[in-house]
């Protein structure tokens, strides 16, 4: 986002297509998390408190925290950042700090996939792209399950969870048939080949029920981590990590 200083200096490299891409999707995930502020100011500030503790420690277990790895005044300050991220109380009660963790998690790395496409490490930004639609999904998870603090209130963004929550559902099934059915005898030549046959045929059949979906973006996701998907495709994306 040009108001966020977000910069579309190509680099020169022969990847400048899922250069784009990975630029699309981090525009894509400022736009997200401006729903939550009242401004572009306020969420710019808030990501400038955020950037000190950018990259976030990598946590040795599920029930691991950012504070077990951060001295006194570190953990009060990540603490802090946690309690004060943008979310109404009457809309969910999130007293263990699940949700908000969730979406701070997601605030650090889409600034670390920022940071990484920025020095034209473009494997390394989609890798911390799929960390933030990971952490995106547990905040939506975590939000669809709680008890809503007054269910007239969370009634609507409920039904947008769920509508989205069948739309990915839907292009997940359709990418699945699609690598099974049109994989050559031989098998895909790359993951690369695959992502933009699949994607492209998925994107087209799903556009008049679901509207525009970037279907290459979730597919290099669920290639990643879904072992359901990569065994339709027959081959893995590793990601590259820090």
């Amino acid at each position: 986002m040009d108001d966020m200083g977000w910069q579309h200096d190509l680099p020169d490299v022969s990847g400048v297509e899922q250069w784009c891409d990975a630029a699309t999707q981090i525009d894509s995930g400022y736009r997200l998390l401006r729903g939550d502020f009242d401004s572009d100011t306020s969420l710019r500030a808030y990501l400038d408190r955020l950037n000190p503790f950018v990259p976030l420690p990598r946590l040795a277990t599920p029930y691991s925290t950012e504070e077990d790895l951060l001295d006194e005044g570190g953990r009060e300050a990540f603490v802090e950042l946690i309690d004060s991220y943008p979310l109404d109380p009457e809309l969910l009660k999130d007293n263990n700090r699940v949700y908000r963790r969730s979406m701070v998690r997601l605030c650090g790395e889409l600034l670390t996939a920022k940071a990484a496409l920025e020095a034209g490490q473009t494997e390394k930004a989609w890798w911390h792209l799929s960390s933030v639609r990971f952490h995106e999904g547990c905040a939506q998870g975590y939000y669809s399950a709680a008890k809503p603090a007054e269910d007239t209130k969370q009634n609507g963004k409920k039904g947008g969870i769920t509508k989205e929550a069948n739309k990915r559902q839907a292009v997940r099934k359709a990418c699945i048939k699609h690598l099974n059915d049109d994989r050559p005898e031989d098998g895909w030549i790359s993951p690369d080949s695959a992502i933009r046959t699949v994607g492209s045929k998925v994107a087209e059949a799903i556009k008049k029920k679901h509207g525009d979906v970037d279907v290459q973006a979730l597919l290099y996701d669920w290639l990643s981590d879904d072992p359901e998907v990569q065994q339709a495709g027959g081959f893995t994306i590793r990601g590259t990590k820090d």
